[in-house]
Protein backbone atom coordinates (compact mmCIF):
# COMPACT_ATOMS: atom_id res chain seq x y z
CA UNK A 1 0.00 0.00 0.00
CA UNK A 2 2.39 2.31 -1.09
CA UNK A 3 -0.34 5.77 -1.83
CA UNK A 4 -2.69 5.19 1.03
CA UNK A 5 -5.27 8.34 0.26
CA UNK A 6 -7.17 6.05 -2.76
CA UNK A 7 -7.11 3.29 -0.47
CA UNK A 8 -8.71 5.43 2.20
CA UNK A 9 -11.35 6.67 -0.57
CA UNK A 10 -12.03 3.13 -1.68
CA UNK A 11 -13.04 2.01 1.72
CA UNK A 12 -14.81 4.82 2.50
CA UNK A 13 -16.75 4.34 -1.20
CA UNK A 14 -17.53 0.49 -0.03
CA UNK A 15 -18.94 1.87 3.24
CA UNK A 16 -21.18 4.43 1.22
CA UNK A 17 -22.44 1.57 -0.97
CA UNK A 18 -23.55 -0.58 1.70
CA UNK A 19 -25.30 2.57 2.95
CA UNK A 20 -26.87 3.17 -0.40
CA UNK A 21 -27.89 -0.90 -0.35
CA UNK A 22 -29.84 -0.31 2.92
CA UNK A 23 -31.41 3.40 1.76
CA UNK A 24 -28.99 5.51 4.10
CA UNK A 25 -26.96 8.57 2.85
CA UNK A 26 -23.59 8.58 2.13
CA UNK A 27 -21.24 10.01 4.50
CA UNK A 28 -18.95 12.90 3.83
CA UNK A 29 -15.35 13.15 4.24
CA UNK A 30 -14.33 15.08 7.17
CA UNK A 31 -11.00 16.42 7.97
CA UNK A 32 -10.79 16.36 11.41
CA UNK A 33 -12.13 12.60 12.31
CA UNK A 34 -9.40 11.72 9.47
CA UNK A 35 -6.89 13.50 11.92
CA UNK A 36 -8.32 11.45 14.66
CA UNK A 37 -8.70 8.18 12.70
CA UNK A 38 -5.01 8.57 11.60
CA UNK A 39 -3.79 8.73 15.43
CA UNK A 40 -5.10 5.88 16.37
CA UNK A 41 -3.94 3.51 13.53
CA UNK A 42 -0.56 4.72 13.86
CA UNK A 43 -0.49 4.63 17.78
CA UNK A 44 -2.20 0.80 17.53
CA UNK A 45 0.62 -0.33 15.31
CA UNK A 46 3.51 1.50 17.65
CA UNK A 47 2.08 0.55 20.44
CA UNK A 48 1.35 -2.55 19.35
CA UNK A 49 -1.87 -3.34 20.47
CA UNK A 50 -5.43 -3.52 19.05
CA UNK A 51 -8.63 -1.57 20.97
CA UNK A 52 -10.82 1.36 20.71
CA UNK A 53 -8.95 2.66 24.51
CA UNK A 54 -5.42 3.15 24.30
CA UNK A 55 -3.07 1.51 26.79
CA UNK A 56 -2.65 4.89 28.53
CA UNK A 57 -6.64 5.56 28.51
CA UNK A 58 -7.68 7.46 25.61
CA UNK A 59 -10.71 6.97 24.07
CA UNK A 60 -12.50 7.50 20.96
CA UNK A 61 -14.43 10.86 22.34
CA UNK A 62 -10.98 12.05 23.58
CA UNK A 63 -9.03 11.65 20.20
CA UNK A 64 -12.24 13.07 18.47
CA UNK A 65 -12.10 16.04 20.81
CA UNK A 66 -8.66 16.29 20.58
CA UNK A 67 -9.10 16.56 16.17
CA UNK A 68 -11.60 19.64 17.07
CA UNK A 69 -14.27 17.84 15.58
CA UNK A 70 -16.70 18.97 18.37
CA UNK A 71 -16.95 23.08 17.77
CA UNK A 72 -17.58 23.99 21.31
CA UNK A 73 -18.58 22.08 24.79
CA UNK A 74 -22.29 22.78 24.34
CA UNK A 75 -22.40 21.23 20.62
CA UNK A 76 -24.71 17.73 20.60
CA UNK A 77 -22.88 14.89 18.89
CA UNK A 78 -22.77 11.56 17.82
CA UNK A 79 -20.03 9.58 17.73
CA UNK A 80 -18.88 6.06 16.49
CA UNK A 81 -15.53 3.57 15.42
CA UNK A 82 -14.76 0.91 13.40
CA UNK A 83 -11.29 -0.73 13.94
CA UNK A 84 -9.66 -3.53 11.83
CA UNK A 85 -6.59 -5.05 10.69
CA UNK A 86 -5.74 -7.81 7.94
CA UNK A 87 -2.48 -9.36 6.76
CA UNK A 88 -1.79 -10.29 2.81
CA UNK A 89 -4.89 -10.24 1.09
CA UNK A 90 -7.16 -9.74 4.48
CA UNK A 91 -6.00 -6.21 4.66
CA UNK A 92 -7.29 -4.66 1.58
CA UNK A 93 -10.12 -2.43 1.67
CA UNK A 94 -13.02 -5.08 0.21
CA UNK A 95 -11.56 -7.05 3.16
CA UNK A 96 -12.12 -4.84 5.60
CA UNK A 97 -15.53 -3.61 4.91
CA UNK A 98 -16.42 -7.06 4.13
CA UNK A 99 -15.39 -8.37 7.86
CA UNK A 100 -17.16 -4.66 9.11
CA UNK A 101 -20.37 -5.71 7.27
CA UNK A 102 -20.30 -9.56 9.00
CA UNK A 103 -19.84 -8.14 12.20
CA UNK A 104 -23.24 -6.75 13.73
CA UNK A 105 -21.25 -3.98 15.74
CA UNK A 106 -19.95 -2.82 13.12
CA UNK A 107 -22.96 -2.92 10.81
CA UNK A 108 -24.68 -1.19 13.10
CA UNK A 109 -22.12 1.52 12.97
CA UNK A 110 -21.83 2.04 9.32
CA UNK A 111 -26.01 1.78 8.78
CA UNK A 112 -26.28 4.48 11.37
CA UNK A 113 -28.60 7.30 10.10
CA UNK A 114 -27.50 9.92 12.60
CA UNK A 115 -23.78 10.05 10.88
CA UNK A 116 -23.00 12.31 8.07
CA UNK A 117 -19.40 12.57 8.73
CA UNK A 118 -16.44 10.11 8.34
CA UNK A 119 -12.92 9.37 7.77
CA UNK A 120 -10.71 6.29 7.48
CA UNK A 121 -6.97 6.39 8.09
CA UNK A 122 -4.86 3.03 6.96
CA UNK A 123 -1.53 2.22 8.17
CA UNK A 124 0.50 0.04 5.87
CA UNK A 125 1.15 -2.17 9.08
CA UNK A 126 -0.53 -4.71 11.17
CA UNK A 127 -0.04 -4.60 15.05
CA UNK A 128 3.29 -6.45 15.34
CA UNK A 129 2.40 -8.76 17.86
CA UNK A 130 -0.67 -9.86 16.24
CA UNK A 131 0.56 -10.31 12.73
CA UNK A 132 3.55 -13.28 12.64
CA UNK A 133 5.66 -10.91 10.82
CA UNK A 134 2.85 -10.68 7.79
CA UNK A 135 2.81 -7.21 5.65
CA UNK A 136 -0.79 -6.23 6.12
CA UNK A 137 -2.42 -2.93 7.47
CA UNK A 138 -3.91 -1.71 10.60
CA UNK A 139 -7.80 0.06 9.14
CA UNK A 140 -9.99 2.66 11.79
CA UNK A 141 -12.46 4.42 10.68
CA UNK A 142 -14.75 7.41 12.93
CA UNK A 143 -18.04 8.38 12.14
CA UNK A 144 -19.81 11.52 13.48
CA UNK A 145 -22.40 14.17 13.08
CA UNK A 146 -22.47 17.29 15.23
CA UNK A 147 -25.82 18.45 16.01
CA UNK A 148 -26.34 21.94 14.59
Amino acid sequence: MGNLEPAQAATLCLVNQERARNGELPLAPNAQLAQAARRHSEDMVSGDYFAHVSPNGETPLQRVEASGYIPNAGAGYTLGENIAWGTLYLATPRSIVQAWIASPEHLANILDADYRDSAIAIVPAPPPSLASGQAGATYTQEFGVIER
